[in-house]
């Protein structure tokens, strides 16, 4: 029997010395810059919040560079002595793990003339940074996430950006979070050694001596970014004007290892990769970069924004930086917002930062589209040691946004802690921290279900319900549990029922959607199930739309009908079989009345895009099927 590989590690200090062992950089497409910078103008970039930085390729690896493990690259790192760091005021020892921080709303929440610029809400809303409360509230959330520092957007004397570090240094005390700035100019032009010098001079003066700037080896720290066409010249400008001892660290280009002048350190940019390694110079992680008006060209997704934060902390890098803290223009913001927010009030990417990496059961629903309309997509029957159906269906969900569904018997035989382990979290585990369960009768034959609700934690529900309710924009969302016997029983005045009725009562939406195992109508192999009959009266009373189930090993799709049978095209409610998550499929027999498509020989999902008044549906077969199924229908 083959089982599915999973290592557990009990400790973050043990996983970080194995990924230093074994690490292997991933290898990324090596993208072209789509050009983003609205205009040549420092100010009018900065008033308007339109950075839009241009990469010199999006997935942040440099052209020939070899994706080796951190510090196998031929650069000189002799200039980062981490035993010289001394500890001072201000001084903090590398590694140093910072966040690219922009101080320039409410300015941004505007751009041509689209407001707000942002295809997420924050969840402070829209906010001014001229409130100290809001910096402060901020600080709190980066030094929940371990972010020892912010590397603060800033394009020149006298601009907002600037006339703003004041209240931000102001804010910062009493806390040990540090500042440096980042200097935006170099990414639009060339400033020549006498601008640069001056500027140095000014950010020395006005800045660098605040107890909450940063500094590195008693030396005040200044990131620069860099545009397109920066090369060696670049560093020796750099060079010539540092008269003051500053800690440079510049942004890379192609070629930079080669230059005969060297700064302090060296960083990338590039929040449309998920992940780049600089060596031992720096490794940068994002969550997602999803710009306004566009489709995203990095979609976010939690297990690997976990997975890049285990392999930063084990680079070892000088500076582990986070692209970005608040850029929601492009939608690289790690602060929290409403699509992610979580009980901890900082949000799931920050969580995931606080505890370094480390796995865990936090639901994050996500919606990544060019529309509004958020998307369900799901199965079940799903994961078996013994077999690859359940790993050929995960790589469907891999490319589909949305929220996951199950409707049941997760994980072959039995839903032990071991298999769930062993076999669901490998493939389709992956999408866990999207994933909104339902147990089938195969979860309880461990007592309690234990192993599923130990394995999904919060997002199953109450693990003596098994049942629970949530909206994902018009809809309402409702799961229930099909194991009657073991909550009480499904009839009329049980404890679920009662639930269920006192929800859809509380839940008027136009649109609603219920999923569980057991199938009322069916012609597969288990055939009908009458023990949920009253699931489908009070949700047909209620202009419920859809049902989905699982348990039969197939996939078959009904006529809108009634709980009796009876096809009921104006109200009736529209059933889909989806057994078809990777288990061994089973033959269907003589379809059932109001049955309009069935197929007993094909794993895949259901899609299902839920627009304000009706949804659109859509079967997606495993690579090498061609069976698929389509259509759409409107809300009662």
């Amino acid at each position: 029997m083959r089982v599915k590989l999973l290592i557990t590690i009990g400790s973050v200090a043990t996983l970080a010395m194995l990924l230093a062992l074994s690490l292997v950089q991933r290898s990324k497409a090596n993208t072209n810059s789509l050009g983003d910078k609205a205009s040549n103008s420092p100010a009018l970039n900065e008033v308007n919040g339109l950075q839009n930085k241009n990469f010199i390729a999006e997935s942040g690896k440099m052209p020939g560079q070899s994706v080796d493990a951190p510090g196998s690259l031929s650069v000189n790192t002799s200039n980062i002595n981490k035993s010289d760091v001394e500890s001072s005021a201000s001084s903090l020892s590398l590694p140093i793990r910072a966040a690219f921080y922009y101080p320039w709303f409410p300015e941004a929440w505007t751009q041509g003339g689209v407001y707000p610029y942002s295809n997420y809400t924050p969840t402070l809303g829209y906010y001014d940074q001229s409130d100290q409360e809001i910096i402060r509230q901020q600080i709190d959330a980066m030094l929940y996430g371990h972010i020892q520092a912010g590397i603060a957007s800033w394009w020149g004397q006298g601009t907002n950006t600037d006339n703003r570090m004041p209240e931000i240094l102001a804010a910062t005390g009493g806390t040990p979070f540090k500042w440096a700035i980042y200097y935006e100019p170099e990414g639009v032009g060339n400033p020549d050694v006498g601008t640069i010098t001056a500027d140095l001079v000014y950010l020395q003066n006005k800045y660098s001596n605040d107890p909450a700037y940063l500094r590195i080896n008693n030396r005040f720290v200044v990131f620069v970014y860099a545009d397109p066409g920066d090369g060696c010249g670049m560093v020796d400008r750099w060079k010539q004007a540092n008269t003051l001892n500053a800690y440079i660290v510049l942004k890379v280009f192609p070629g930079y290892q080669a230059c005969v002048n060297q700064p302090d350190g060296w960083h990338q940019y590039a929040p449309a990769a998920a992940e780049d390694s600089q060596g031992q110079y720096s490794y940068t992680i994002s969550p997602g970069f999803w710009k306004v008006g566009e489709n995203p060209r990095l979609v976010r997704n939690l297990a690997v924004w976990q997975e890049n934060i285990r392999t930063m902390m084990a680079s070892g890098a000088a500076f582990q930086l986070i692209t970005t803290f608040n850029e929601w223009g492009e939608g690289t913001a790690v602060e929290s917002a409403n699509q992610w927010a979580t009980p901890s009030g900082y949000g799931a990417y920050l969580d995931a930062l606080h505890d370094n990496g480390v796995t865990s059961s936090v639901f994050l629903p996500l919606v990544e589209r060019s529309g509004t309309d958020p998307v369900v997509v799901g199965a079940g029957d799903i994961a078996d040691c013994g077999l690859q159906g359940d790993e050929k269906t995960a790589v469907l969900l891999d490319n589909i946004q949305g929220t996951v569904i199950t409707m049941g018997d997760n994980v072959y035989e039995s839903g032990t802690v071991s298999e769930f382990n062993n076999c669901y979290n490998p493939t389709w585990g992956r999408q866990k921290y999207r994933t909104r369960p339902s147990p089938g009768n195969h979860e309880y034959r461990t007592t309690d279900a234990a192993g599923y609700f130990g394995y999904f934690g919060s997002a199953a529900g109450d693990p003596t319900k098994g049942y629970y309710s949530y909206s994902l924009g018009a809809w309402h969302i409702i799961e229930l549990n099909s194991n009657c016997s073991e909550v009480g029983g499904c009839g009329a005045n049980s404890a679920q029922w009662n639930w269920l009725q006192a929800d859809l009562a509380a839940h008027p939406a136009l649109c609603t959607l219920a999923y569980w195992h057991t199938p009322l109508f069916s012609s597969g192999e288990h055939g009908d199930t009458s023990t949920v009959k009253p699931f489908w009266q009070l949700l047909y009373q209620a202009g419920v739309e859809l049902v989905l189930n699982g348990h039969d090993h197939d996939y078959e799709r009904f006529a809108p009908q009634n709980p009796d049978g009876v096809a009921d095209p104006v109200n009736g409610i529209r059933e889909f079989v989806v057994g078809t998550g990777g288990k061994s499929l089973r033959a269907i027999g003589v379809p059932s009345s109001n049955s309009e498509v069935h197929n007993d020989n094909t794993w895949g999902v259901i899609e299902l895009t839920l627009h304000s008044a009706g949804y659109e549906w859509k079967f997606i077969p495993v690579a090498g099927k061609t069976f698929t199924d389509s259509g759409s229908g409107t809300c009662h």
